[in-house]
């Protein structure tokens, strides 16, 4: 059992946690957000930010006890007594819910989202947008999600095999490089100075420093694959740390840059 206290910090980021799936680990996700629970209505982050693929899809018959227990305490952090709120970033997973979301959860769903700690500015946006297969060939995409869902059933207890198969496609495709070049070129036609720019969607945690650009990119991983899942903090002075969550520890921070070799604004 995880039962560690998480330090504060002022934004937590996770995303592609694909409630519903059956690779999701809903527990782990559910045992991660009660470590940040200082008390009733009260938490240790100001801003938790869901950045897209959280449910898997519109079959809620999937969603088990965990699941369940993940959207309650989501619904928990938007009541209106709470200390913290709640930022949705829609993912392609999430963009037949997203009218569903908003009622069900209790939070607005934003296709991108920007915001400040401290004197840096962040921009995040879940990265389907720069997916050239699933923006260019939509129907076709769909091909290998329903072949996965069969890979799925047919897998054991474990989902080894599934896991495999997800983690080999998704680097076959190189699909985290074509989501940093296209949130980097995104931000620089917006003419702004992010400090950091956040995405999802390719299910593998990474830093990558754009000196060109003057800023970095992060992405948050996923809470679906046979490693530990990732996670994202930032803290109240602006600096980002990837995190991994090991069972019975408290989040271990990967090694990444530190706040002095941050570019400055």
């Amino acid at each position: 059992m995880f039962d560690s206290i998480s330090a504060p910090v002022h934004t937590l980021i996770i995303s592609d946690v694909h409630l519903g799936s059956r690779v999701s680990r809903a527990g782990a996700l559910l045992r991660l957000l009660r470590s940040y629970q200082a008390g009733k209505h009260q938490w240790r982050f100001k801003r938790l930010l869901l950045l897209g693929d959280i449910f898997d899809g519109l079959n809620f018959d999937r969603l088990k006890k965990h699941s369940w227990q993940v959207v309650g305490t989501i619904r928990e952090i938007t009541d209106e007594a709470s200390d913290a709120k709640v930022v949705w970033v829609a993912g392609n997973h999430d963009l037949a819910l997203i009218d569903l979301m908003s009622h069900l959860v209790g939070v607005k769903v934003y296709e991108q989202y920007e915001w400040r700690v401290g004197e840096r500015e962040f921009l995040a946006m879940h990265g389907h947008q720069f997916d050239k297969w699933i923006m260019n060939y939509p129907t076709i995409s769909k091909i290998p999600a329903w072949i996965y869902e069969v890979i799925q059933q047919l897998d054991g207890p474990s989902q080894r095999i599934s896991r495999y198969v997800k983690e080999k496609s998704k680097k076959w495709l190189r699909i985290n490089h074509e989501v940093a070049h296209g949130l980097i070129k995104y931000a620089e036609k917006r003419g702004k100075r992010y400090a950091g720019l956040f995405a999802g969607h390719t299910h593998f945690a990474d830093a990558i420093e754009y000196p060109e650009y003057n800023t970095w990119y992060y992405n948050s991983g996923c809470w679906t694959g046979k490693q530990n899942p990732n996670f994202i903090t930032i803290d109240f002075a602006g600096n980002v740390q990837l995190q991994e969550f090991v069972e019975q520890q408290t989040p271990k921070a990967l090694p990444l840059p530190v706040a002095s070799a941050w570019p400055n604004k």
